[in-house]
């Protein structure tokens, strides 16, 4: 949808008022950022916060043809959006060279589809970082003894358990919905080095594959008490409050919760919580969100002022040429952003060492994290991988809590994978 010349950036306000729609994280802050684009380029810009089911809201109003000059999007529905024609792609976009250049690798692969940029980034961070509460560690005797892959960290979270130090060792990433087990099932593959899908979409599992095996290691850790019982239903906010409680050794947690760790009117955990470094197997994969256009009812000159607002957002402003939003949110709220040059900066690594323990040891582990985590391009530039994580939210729980076997389980997965790319391809 991005036929025709490279657009230049516009040098006067647009007439009437362009739509941005976010999810709810820190509006205000938001709000903020918009009024100094108002303020700086004279275009009004109306913030729409969309509560509910954002992805569903957006993807409804896409579908209707309304006009939506700039939305976050996570990068799962990137492939099934552009097929449809719903989003404008930045082939036009007069900085898309240098904004690609600048990106982390993993970001760029994540924001491409097809080969088309899709949007730039709000941001990027490690899901599934594995988190340690060194107070608990400390109490197992086990300070500084680092796991160094999943089955070195199960078995020593059995050892922590039987040493006291806590009832429920180890929180991981298995909460409900599609962005929650299936998440984690995906994540832990991909850093175990079991493959799922190729590049195009096709399954390289069966039930013969080695995922089979970590789902054994799931229903053992479930069946031991060595995770909460309630986790197959917990909410991302439960998750969160759990570990923020104290008492859990070990955690397969969002990045961009570090911060909200260490506070410490809130938090129980303040001040102990720290990365666990990679010693050759990743914990976790990248995770990102775009700010992207909308297609329908859009000419050139609106189009303009729309990669405008989002290379005010996405990338470096336009007149400053600086990451004035980026910066701010990496510095602010501790939201890793899509470029290096930002998550290094200065003043970002002054406001983290703030409240980060020992940061001269723990930032080059958060850093080394971000900058080499995994992207599952193969699945998430799929335009059914809604679909099968949908399906994989129903199936995973049961190979946990030993209502089907695990060789089951991902028999049905690979089952559902083949049913989907025979119906809608790669």
């Amino acid at each position: 949808m991005g036929q025709g010349p490279r657009l230049a950036a516009p040098t006067s306000p647009y007439g009437s008022s362009l739509g941005m729609r976010i999810w709810g994280a820190f509006p205000d802050f938001v709000q903020e950022r918009v009024n100094a684009f108002q303020q700086a380029y004279g275009t009004k810009v109306d913030l729409n916060v969309v509560g509910g089911d954002y992805p569903s809201i957006v993807q409804n109003l896409l579908q209707q043809k309304q006009t939506v000059d700039m939305a976050y999007s996570l990068t799962h529905v990137l492939a099934a959006w552009q097929k449809a024609g719903w989003l404008v792609d930045f082939d036009r976009f007069w900085a898309r060279e240098e904004a690609e250049k600048q990106m982390l690798p993993s970001v760029r692969e994540a924001a491409t589809v097809n080969g088309k940029l899709m949007g730039l980034p709000y941001f990027a961070f490690v899901h599934g970082m594995m988190l340690a509460n060194t107070e608990v560690l400390q109490k197992a005797g086990l300070s500084g003894e680092w796991p160094k892959t999943y089955t070195e960290l199960y078995e020593q979270a059995r050892k922590i358990k039987k040493s006291g130090a806590s009832d429920v060792p180890y929180l991981p990433f298995w909460i409900t919905s599609f962005a929650g087990i299936p998440w984690g099932f995906v994540q832990e593959a991909l850093n175990r080095n079991i493959p799922l899908f190729g590049d195009n979409g096709e399954p390289r599992f069966d039930e013969k594959s080695e995922a089979v095996e970590m789902l054994q290691q799931w229903r053992a850790l479930y069946a031991e008490g060595l995770v909460p019982r309630g986790i197959l239903t917990f909410q991302e906010s439960d998750f969160a409050e759990t570990f923020a409680k104290g008492g859990i050794a070990y955690a397969s947690h969002l990045q961009f919760y570090l911060k909200s760790l260490h506070n410490r009117e809130s938090s129980g955990v303040a001040g102990k919580i720290v990365p666990v470094p990679r010693q050759g197997q990743n914990w976790g994969m990248l995770h990102a969100g775009l700010y992207v256009v909308g297609a329908p009812g859009k000419d050139d000159e609106r189009l303009a002022h729309d990669f405008l607002l989002a290379q005010h957002f996405g990338f470096r402003d336009q007149k400053t040429n600086k990451f004035e939003v980026p910066l701010s949110w990496a510095k602010t709220h501790y939201l890793t952003q899509g470029y290096a040059e930002v998550n290094n900066d200065p003043e970002v690594t002054k406001s983290v060492s703030q409240w980060l323990p020992d940061p001269e040891t723990n930032l080059p582990i958060l850093t080394d994290s971000l900058e080499n985590a995994q992207y599952p391009k193969g699945l998430f530039h799929s335009v059914w991988a809604l679909r099968w994580l949908t399906y994989a939210a129903q199936e995973l729980p049961k190979a946990v809590n030993g209502d089907e076997s695990p060789a089951k389980v991902v028999k049905n997965l690979r089952t559902k994978a083949d049913e989907l790319m025979e119906q809608f391809g790669s």
